[in-house]
């Protein structure tokens, strides 16, 4: 399941990328004067994108009403999550805009619009990227929630227009040459537009990723020994690379193709081409590593976390609760339940260091709380075990001041 999950969100993260660079593309980096079968093409490769986005996304609400209900979720429990959690509203208001921005993608494509008409699409097409932010990791961070946001949507939108646009680049490049029918100056024109954006993409996703790797990880350990820290290593390994190769591109290819000649030119293409691809699928490889990081628990959570995979980090010891204190007044003690939803309510004492709770069921961080009371959707039938302890402010110091009960699922 967890694969499904990783690449759903992959593919979605990927989608929205090819789809507002395309649009980008041809609202913004085409010349003026360039065969409209090109501008035609990347259309559809925008139009296509948003249909594998929605479909993708209606495959990703089927596995998370799967993950909630063990099986193939009912019209009643997708209902629930549509309308009474925000991950559900969100993927329901992104799904019905996405829908509206497809109707507009077929008006634009009919009417072969171009100019402004294309740049518009493009803006348009934002919000529809960066409101996969209101249900990240950074809607959970407590403190300054609003930046938060703000940097995850910052950092998805920078990436998209950097990572979608080189592939929007390789696309132009590719068909113009296998078309025969570019312009001497179009691969020039464009790498020189598309260079200008990236100087300007590229700082805001060091920038937005340095600010959410802190509030995320927080400690170098926790980088090292948490899924969470691995994967995100290897995504900055990637995007390490991705900006070397870009490195090479601006400071060797560019000029190059400025001065090629009709000798050298069709050969300076040809390594352009490559290059920008390889940076393409490296690209891909980030956003495929972003999906698997938006599916585990954020570093400063995960070191609470308890599995039997060899890879788990251990625990961290509780410490002196210095007057907090937790009680689970629901469930009771093995209270018998119909349904997947368990109300939860608690009493709380801070103490000195307490901030709020984490709930565990089964051994397994499920989610945070600062009210007294809640709702823990989607557990499977069977007895288990409900776990509360009081957590600092800091989200992962968890304090000795815990409470247990058992209850059953039927």
């Amino acid at each position: 399941m967890t694969a499904m999950e990783t690449a759903a969100s992959a593919l979605s993260y990927i989608a929205l990328a090819v789809f507002l660079g395309q649009l980008v593309a041809a609202g913004f980096l085409l010349p003026q004067g360039q065969p409209a079968t090109l501008r035609r093409s990347l259309l559809k490769w925008a139009t296509t994108s948003l249909i594998l986005f929605l479909l993708v996304s209606v495959a990703s609400l089927i596995l998370q009403g799967n993950k909630l209900q063990r099986g193939f979720p009912s019209s009643d429990l997708l209902w629930r999550y549509l309308t009474l959690t925000q991950s559900g509203q969100v993927w329901l208001a992104r799904e019905i805009y996405g829908a509206l921005l497809l109707l507009l993608m077929a008006l634009v494509t009919r009417t072969n619009a171009r100019g402004n008409v294309l740049r518009a699409a493009a803006l348009f097409a934002l919000p529809l990227i960066v409101s996969r932010s209101l249900t990240s990791h950074a809607v959970a961070v407590r403190e300054d929630t609003a930046l938060a946001v703000s940097a995850d949507a910052l950092h998805l939108l920078a990436t998209a227009l950097w990572g979608g646009g080189l592939v929007a680049l390789w696309h132009s490049l590719r068909f113009a040459r296998i078309e025969g029918g570019e312009s001497p100056s179009l691969a020039t024109a464009m790498v020189n537009r598309f260079s200008r954006l990236a100087l300007v993409s590229v700082p805001l996703l060091i920038f937005s990723g340095l600010y959410q790797s802190w509030i995320h990880v927080g400690s170098f350990p926790t980088l090292y020994n948490t899924d969470y820290g691995k994967v995100l290593l290897l995504k900055l390994t990637f995007f390490a690379l991705m900006l070397s190769i870009g490195a090479v591109n601006y400071f060797s290819a560019k000029p190059l193709l400025a001065t090629a000649d009709g000798n050298t030119a069709q050969a300076s293409k040809q390594k352009a081409l490559r290059r920008i691809g390889l940076e393409s699928v490296l690209g891909i490889a980030i956003f495929s590593s972003t999906g698997l990081l938006t599916l585990l628990p954020p570093g400063v959570h995960a070191v609470h976390q308890t599995s039997a995979a060899p890879t788990a980090v251990s625990p961290q010891p509780l410490q002196p609760s210095e007057g907090a204190r937790v009680k689970i007044l629901s469930p009771a003690p093995d209270q018998v339940f119909a349904g997947d939803r368990i109300p939860l309510k608690f009493s709380l004492t801070k103490g000195k260091r307490g901030h709020h709770v984490h709930a565990y069921i089964d051994g397994e961080l499920i989610g945070m709380f600062e009210s007294k009371q809640g709702t823990l959707n989607g557990v499977a039938p069977g007895r288990h075990t409900l776990e509360l302890r009081v957590v600092a402010a800091d989200h992962r110091t968890e304090l000795a001041a815990k409470d247990r009960v058992e209850f059953v699922v039927k």
